[in-house]
């Protein structure tokens, strides 16, 4: 039988100090003793420790080292981060990385126990201390005479543990808790809750998520169990407004990598709710921070007008190396609707885990599960791929984040597609970019999650531009619809994109080349040429400092090998490469790979070869009032660039320099065909 009760105070239990109820809010920002505030510090209602003569908690004070704090003495014991504090008898635990502290009541150092990790959850009954090895995922046990360590088995991952009255209550990786003996015997399976806590001989309290839309909990219920009948006490309470967490998103770069950001909701189309689809976005965020698929821009209106890149796809069909996602799935209002949400959340709304990974993989990304441990989750991050995590937390009994970054003291960098979690509003704001969010156990003063399981996002990091730019590196621009794009395993560093081409313009698909360059000067420009697709005349655009200049590379005449495609004069703050698929000849294979700039210290020393016969004048000197024509191979067919002295580009031609083209004066011709670079002078008189 439930009983039900109506809580008057917006407050979560948080145990007793003598007869006084502990209490705080959801995201334990703020503690309350009775009816009095004595703390509005981040973290304050997290670790709470209630002793005979006094009642202790942490803070976590934004900019400062963290502290624990006494109601009779003030502060006892800062640094710059630890767990705790915790009970061993009549002393205080807390967790340092590598050993296990003990205090006295002034903060005092009494002695210490080595862990060679940094546990976020423990406690004790004097004879062993219990603690979770995030970085294992399992329960160790410490003996406080011998300070022998060891594993006590358990049938699920740890994330928490408290002890009372013999028994150990064991927060649970897949959520909810297990009240276990001290040998690991299982005696009660709590499905889900946070906030527990032995509050009685023979009871556990914690509260427990009720109303939902979405990923978002709507209202929620503090639960009491009788650990020998299961029987529930169940009191309905509502989320107060005055006590979020106040943690802004992070600036800090060192601790994460850059994800393109999307809202759920806000970077969706205006026609479609995406209050369900934490998933498909927040896989599309993984996606495209390797830069997979094209844009597909859309004019969003909320909550302030903007244009989102990839929003479209999320409830839109697309056609992406060879799979069509036509597959309907369900949204809000009984609304089905195919794409990324439709693949992922299918006939139940919500992300399946195994249509995740698959939709991922499809878009060459490698994509499994993880686990659910700390050392799984940095071990990737570590390597600059982002993780897609299944989580929990006082708001939300299931949604899906993106990491990005971490911070030694447990705290992960997120993107949160449905917004921040330590801020009021909730889903109602686009400001879920690189916020800062407790692991399982760990308490930092920010929204602490639970987190039910990882899955890797893998694939090649993005390069820096620089003066090579490739499909792997930042700076390439991929454009047009995605249906037509295909990539291969070939090319500079093994990867390229190519097309067919098209007879008419203007081009479908294109890409961009932004290299960061140096300095203002000439730059020989070069394209790689992978050794298949890549049949087709590119008509390659340059933009020089002087403007547009066009040259065009024969890609059937190459097999991964590099190409010069000329010479120009480029400026760090508009060089830029065009390509697209517009060729004049429809259906032929055509390649987009790497570009390659090299700075020339001068137009003489540029690398072009000795004079030629094969590449010359017809005559020397020439009068302004005739036409220049070049001596040159039957089968040319390159371009040629004319300099003046001063190293400026006055005119680009293929067989001839026009009368009055040119005024008196000495000039330089720059001869590039198809991978040979040829340079002549010659005079023009009066």
């Amino acid at each position: 039988m439930l009983l039900f009760f109506i809580l008057s105070a917006l407050r979560v239990s948080a145990g007793f100090h003598g007869s006084q109820q502990v209490s705080t809010d959801l995201s334990g920002s703020v503690l309350f003793l009775g009816n009095e505030t004595i703390s509005r510090e981040p973290g304050s209602g997290g670790n709470v420790l209630s002793t005979n003569s006094d009642l202790l908690w942490k803070e976590c004070p934004p900019g400062s080292s963290q502290r624990i704090v006494s109601l009779e003495r003030e502060e006892i014991f800062s640094r710059e981060y630890f767990s705790g504090p915790f009970s061993i008898g009549n002393e205080i635990m807390v967790s340092v990385p590598g050993e296990i502290l003990i205090l006295d009541h002034l903060g005092t150092l009494q002695r210490s126990y080595s862990t060679g990790e940094y546990p976020g959850s423990l406690c004790s009954n004097e004879e062993n201390i219990w603690f979770v090895s995030s970085r294992d995922g399992v329960l160790k046990k410490i003996d406080t005479r011998t300070s022998v360590q060891n594993t006590v088995s358990l049938s699920f991952t740890p994330v928490t543990v408290q002890y009372g009255n013999g028994l150990l209550l064991m927060g649970k990786a897949d959520g909810g808790y297990s009240i276990v003996t001290v040998a690991g015997v299982e005696l009660l399976t709590i499905q889900e809750g946070f906030m527990g806590f032995f509050s009685g001989s023979n009871t556990v309290t914690f509260t427990r998520s009720k109303e939902f839309e979405g990923c978002e909990t709507l209202s929620w219920e503090t639960v009491s169990v009788d650990i020998r009948t299961g029987m529930e006490t169940v009191v309905s309470i509502q989320p107060g407004n005055d006590s979020m967490v106040s943690s802004p998103a992070t600036d800090d770069p060192a601790a994460h990598f850059d994800v393109p950001y999307m809202h759920q909701r806000w970077d969706t189309p205006d026609w479609f709710d995406g209050s369900w689809s934490c998933g498909p976005t927040s896989c599309m965020m993984a996606v495209q921070y390797y830069n997979r698929l094209t844009p597909d821009s859309i004019w969003c209106s909320s909550p302030t007008g903007h244009w989102s890149q990839w929003g479209n796809y999320i409830p839109s069909e697309y056609t992406f190396l060879g799979y069509t996602y036509d597959i309907l799935g369900k949204s809000p209002g009984e609304v089905w609707v195919p794409g990324a949400h439709g693949f992922i959340c299918r006939d139940i709304g919500g992300a399946i885990w195994a249509e995740m990974t698959s939709w991922m993989t499809q878009h060459s990304l490698t994509s499994y599960q993880l686990g659910t441990t700390w050392s799984a989750c940095t071990s990737e991050l570590d390597n600059s791929w982002t993780v897609v995590a299944s989580t929990t937390s006082p708001f939300t009994n299931g949604h899906i984040l993106l990491f990005n970054g971490y911070y030694d003291d447990h705290s992960v960098i997120c993107n949160d597609s449905y917004g921040n979690q330590n801020l009021p509003g909730w889903g109602t704001l686009p400001n879920g970019k690189d916020v800062v969010y407790d692991w399982p156990g760990y308490n930092n003063g920010n929204t602490q999650l639970g987190v039910s399981q990882l899955f890797s996002a893998r694939s090649e990091v993005l390069s820096p531009a620089g003066e090579l730019i490739d499909d792997r590196s930042l700076g390439y621009r991929k454009l047009g619809p995605c249906q037509y794009w295909h990539e291969q395993e070939t090319g500079y560093n093994g990867y390229s994109w190519w097309t067919y081409s098209t007879g008419a313009p203007p081009d479908t698909c294109f890409v961009e080349w932004i290299p960061e360059i140096p300095s203002e000067a000439w730059y020989l420009v070069e394209t790689y040429i992978p050794s298949a697709h890549a049949s087709a005349t590119g008509i390659y655009h340059i933009n020089s400092s002087t403007g547009w200049v066009t040259a065009s590379v024969n890609q059937g005449n190459y097999s991964d090998q590099w190409a010069t495609v000329g010479t120009f004069f480029l400026s760090p703050s508009s060089a830029m490469v065009k390509m697209g698929d517009y060729t004049g000849t429809q259906s032929q294979h055509i390649s987009f790979d790497a570009i390659r700039f090299t700075q020339q210290t001068s137009i003489d020393e540029q690398n072009t070869s000795d004079v030629s016969s094969n590449y010359t004048v017809s005559q020397n000197p020439i009068n302004t009032n005739s036409s220049l024509p070049f001596y040159l191979p039957d089968n040319f067919n390159g371009f040629i660039q004319v300099f003046d002295l001063s190293g400026r580009l006055v005119l680009t031609t293929q067989l001839s320099i026009p009368a009055k083209a040119l005024l008196p004066g000495l000039y330089l011709a720059v001869i590039n065909d198809e991978g040979s670079v040829h340079r002549t002078r010659f005079t023009v008189i009066k």
